[in-house]
Parts: C-alpha cells; sequence; structure tokens
C-alpha cells in the first residue's frame, strides 16, 4: 500500500513539473493565467445566473441543474478543502512557475475544476453537440490550474469528477422527479 502511495505521489508531482514547465513565466504562463479565470468564482457565478435569466423554456431546467450543481459542489469543495489539508505544490515542488499572490489554502480538491465541469456538464448532457466546445473548455480550466502552481493533477482530476459526478446525480434526480 505504501509503495502504491509512493508511486501515486510521484506520478502526481512528474505530471505536474510536464505541465507546468519552469520558474519562469512564458507566455504559455500567462495564457493558462488568463483562462484559469472561466473557472473562478466570478464567471461561474455570473454565467449560472445569467443563463437562469435568459433561459427559455427548453433550456430552464439545464440552466436550474447547473446552477444547483454549482452550489451543491461547492459546499462539498469547501468541506473537502477543510479537512484535507494538502499544500498546494508550488510550495512542495521545487523550481515551479507559481502565479503572482497565490492562494494559500488547501490544493484538494481544485475548485475552479469543479465548478466548469459542474457548471457544463448539464448542458453536454442535454445538448450533446455542445461537448465539442464545453468540454475542451473545461480542460483547458483543469490543465492552467496545474500550469500556473496551484494543483496537482490529481487536484484537478478529483475536481472534474465531482463537477460531473454532481451534476450527474441531479440529472438523475431532475429525470426522476420529471
Amino acid at each position: 500500500m505504501v509503495k502504491s502511495l509512493e508511486w501515486i505521489f510521484s506520478t502526481d508531482r512528474s505530471i505536474f513539473k510536464a505541465i507546468n514547465r519552469c520558474k519562469e513565466q512564458t507566455h504559455y504562463h500567462f495564457s493558462m493565467g488568463l483562462l484559469t479565470h472561466l473557472g473562478g468564482a466570478v464567471i461561474t457565478v455570473t454565467l449560472a445566473v445569467s443563463l437562469l435569466i435568459v433561459s427559455t423554456p427548453e433550456w430552464r431546467g439545464v440552466a436550474i441543474q447547473s446552477a444547483l450543481a454549482l452550489i451543491i459542489s461547492h459546499l462539498i469543495v469547501t468541506t473537502l478543502k477543510k479537512s484535507l489539508k494538502r499544500a498546494r505544490p508550488y510550495l512542495v515542488v521545487g523550481d515551479s512557475y507559481v502565479i503572482r499572490n497565490p492562494l494559500q489554502d488547501s490544493s484538494f480538491p481544485s475548485g475552479h475544476t469543479t465548478a466548469i465541469f459542474s457548471l457544463f456538464t448539464p448542458y453536454m448532457f442535454y445538448f450533446p453537440g455542445l461537448i465539442l466546445i464545453l468540454f475542451p473548455l473545461a480542460l483547458i480550466v483543469a490543465i492552467s490550474r496545474i500550469s500556473i502552481g496551484l494543483h496537482y493533477p490529481s487536484d484537478v482530476i478529483a475536481g472534474a469528477a465531482l463537477g460531473f459526478t454532481t451534476a450527474l446525480a441531479l440529472y438523475q434526480v431532475w429525470m426522476f422527479l420529471g
């Protein structure tokens, strides 16, 4: 068991280094620093509320599920971050790039990744054509969190799984009740 955990942590650090790349800021880091905001509270909450306001009857149920998934997954992330205090990778992995004024709370799971996946997943369920746009955007947010030094790959994988699973559970409840 210990060897398995050592392998997981070692692999996590190796993948982190490959995505994070280097200590100095590059155009890659700058771009990822901008794209990461797509999963931040300001954009995800604004998008969820805007979609609730402007949605047609056809889209109303999806918008409600999306907003609920965002709220519920945020509560779960907050609880996990308070209980599982994992140091952010820029504090642990040497020679890594990190943005200015980095977060110092727990890195597990990635809240930005959870938010974007919980927000987008209901739309991907109901309108599969949107997968070609929404999934790559969510994936970019996940990768950006690693590239700017704030998360390990396992943090963003957990965040994506949490956001997806929360949205899936709400979709199933909605279908059962509907």
